[in-house]
């Protein structure tokens, strides 16, 4: 446990360090285009859009943050050769794995906070103050971005190679908002091949339908019972690509 705090801290500060937040300042500068762009619709309609179209850009901020730090995140040292020095310390594999991806997700998720207060900031000045919900959809964002930085890691390790990590993490991305649509056409699919691939596809692929919190806006926020599950698949899908990617890192000859 020493370890991973250790590799933890180290990571979240060389983050930080490396100007990570500028992430943050990119938003800032899509959120103020957006505040200008609305600005001439009624009260209503102006809250609305900024909503929508803050949370898109946190997301997409964050998704490309999280996806760009995890994927260079071992393999940058691999090719430099970092890793051999610091391997050849006492250091298990799997906790340097661990607090490597903690504090990755530590560093996205300030700039996620950060993101969130601007935008908060900027809806508070048009009228729209619901603090509670806005943590929930802030909260489902985060699962996202969670379950994509392990996805990431776990896709760079097996691969080794940052382009093709990261654009089968983009694709599986887009796939994981599709992933009801894809088990409805394998059960109407009459080719048994096409069938067994989206069905392999679906269950590979992140479902983010457990995270679409912000489909509720305009009706009946959903019980805690529905986040309780958002959790868990979160958790559930996170361990289990961390598990894979410790089994390839053990693998791996330094």
């Amino acid at each position: 446990m020493q370890t991973i705090s250790a590799v933890f801290s180290y990571t979240l500060k060389e983050h930080l360090r490396r100007k990570a937040w500028l992430f943050a300042a990119l938003f800032g500068l899509v959120l103020l285009g957006g505040a200008l762009i609305v600005s001439a619709l009624g009260a209503d309609e102006r809250a609305r859009l900024l909503l929508d179209l803050g949370l898109a850009a946190i997301e997409a901020i964050s998704l490309v943050s999280v996806v760009f730090l995890t994927v260079n995140l071992i393999l940058s040292e691999i090719e430099s050769r970092a890793i051999f020095l610091i391997l050849s310390h006492p250091v298990r594999r799997a906790d340097y794995l661990l607090g490597r991806f903690l504090g990755t997700v530590a560093a996205v998720t300030l700039g996620m906070a950060g993101m969130a207060l601007m935008h908060m900031a900027i809806l508070s000045l048009y009228g729209w103050w619901e603090p509670g919900r806005y943590l929930a959809a802030l909260v489902c964002l985060l699962g996202k971005t969670g379950v994509m930085g392990a996805l990431s890691l776990l896709l760079s390790l097996a691969l080794t190679s940052e382009a093709a990590a990261m654009a089968f993490a983009v694709f599986l991305w887009m796939l994981g908002h599709f992933s009801s649509e894809m088990r409805f056409l394998a059960d109407r699919s009459g080719s048994a091949f096409m069938k067994t691939t989206l069905i392999a596809f679906s269950h590979a692929a992140p479902d983010f339908a457990h995270f679409n919190y912000r489909d509720f806006w305009h009706q009946a926020a959903p019980g805690a019972e529905w986040l309780m599950w958002a959790g868990v698949y979160a958790l559930a899908y996170t361990a289990a690509c961390l598990a894979l990617s410790v089994q390839l890192f053990e693998q791996k000859e330094f």
